[in-house]
């Protein structure tokens, strides 16, 4: 490459704002902590295990990534966040109960440490929950703004040099693109007309990447990825990444599918079971929210499933449904059907 871009040297601190201290957030935090003290060891996590090979196989050159990579260490780390509660993080992860308690409890005084900012939140895209602590304001553009002054604050209070945004919070109701979201103009003037084609994760993605951080997204919602806001992000120089996590069940999904396929081999169902903790069952029993998540699991079965080769030769539906269980015993289904020209019935959560 005859200039090749240059990374800069990963010093200093690096803070990491998380938007939502649910169940995904504070085990994010309690796991890096944990390491830290030398109670866990960073499994799964390609940044502080996995590898990199140089030259030839026969050359047993393979230095981990983090030694390889100019990445920021875990102790240079520091997190921040927004929730709609005011718990911290170690009530926060009592309340998701992913992590062991023995294990909390050791980390229990830097957990504590981590409270939430008050958030930008409004119902109208995740209909089963509220809180108390959100921002007020007259439009979403002050709001936004709030939150540049929050990054600011955070940078400033903790002596950071770096900064990133991570969107962890609830999956909204399904959005899809319109004319608010063509131009950084017409974004503009839809934040400050309270535009309801803008929700809470588009106002945090505007936040972040006029503040000229970097910005990702855990959830399948619309957030960043709108005309409006890449071209925002070309002009500050905002990395954007991300369109849900593969963590679980659409994991699994990208691990198997590809297999059948190039098996060549057909199938009649797709049934996957989720079991929920923390608020996410609340959250996904709304039809709307429930429809951003499977829009997202359908659409990594949806190439597969299209060239599948059906298990007979009659054309059937393709029906994309979940059974979610809440860790308080109480399930939840909910599904719709849409008509596949690949023959083949396929369920998915």
């Amino acid at each position: 490459m005859k200039n090749p871009p240059k990374i800069a040297e990963a010093t200093g601190k690096l803070g990491i704002l998380l938007v939502g201290m649910g169940a995904v957030s504070t085990t994010t935090i309690a796991g890096v902590y944990a390491i830290r003290r030398g109670l866990a060891k960073p499994i799964g996590s390609l940044t502080q295990m996995g590898t990199v090979r140089l030259g030839k196989r026969t050359e047993g050159r393979a230095p981990q990534i983090k030694d390889f990579v100019p990445l920021a260490g875990l102790d240079d780390v520091v997190f921040g966040g927004w929730d709609i509660f005011e718990d911290n993080s170690y009530e926060a992860a009592k309340t998701a109960g992913v992590i062991d308690d023995a294990l909390l409890q050791q980390i229990r005084p830097e957990l504590e440490a981590v409270k939430p900012m008050s958030a930008v939140f409004d119902r109208r895209y995740v209909k089963r929950l509220d809180g108390p602590n959100v921002k007020k304001g007259a439009n979403k553009r002050e709001l936004a703004d709030q939150l540049g002054e929050d990054i600011r604050r955070f940078k400033a209070d903790n002596k950071l040099d770096r900064l990133v945004m991570i969107w962890c919070g609830s999956t909204e109701v399904y959005l899809t693109e319109s004319e608010a979201h063509a131009t950084v103009e017409s974004f503009e003037k839809a934040l400050e007309t309270n535009d309801p084609s803008i929700p809470s994760s588009m106002v945090y993605a505007y936040a972040a990447i006029k503040e000229g951080i970097p910005y990702a997204n855990a959830a399948p919602n619309l957030s960043a990825d709108v005309p409006a806001l890449l071209e925002l992000a070309q002009k500050t120089g905002s990395p954007l990444a991300g369109k849900d996590l593969k963590t679980g069940q659409t994991w699994m999904k990208t691990l198997i599918a590809p297999g059948i396929k190039a098996r060549l081999l057909g199938v009649e169902g797709w049934y996957s079971t989720n079991i929920l903790g923390n608020r996410d069952g609340e959250v996904l029993d709304d039809p709307e929210s429930f429809k951003t998540k499977e829009e997202s699991k359908k659409s990594v079965l949806d190439y597969f499933s299209r060239i599948s080769i059906p298990t007979s030769t009659r054309t059937s539906a393709t029906s994309s449904a979940s059974t979610t269980t809440r860790r308080a015993a109480t399930t939840r289904k909910a599904g719709t059907t849409s008509t596949s020209s690949a023959g083949s019935a396929t369920r998915c959560s």
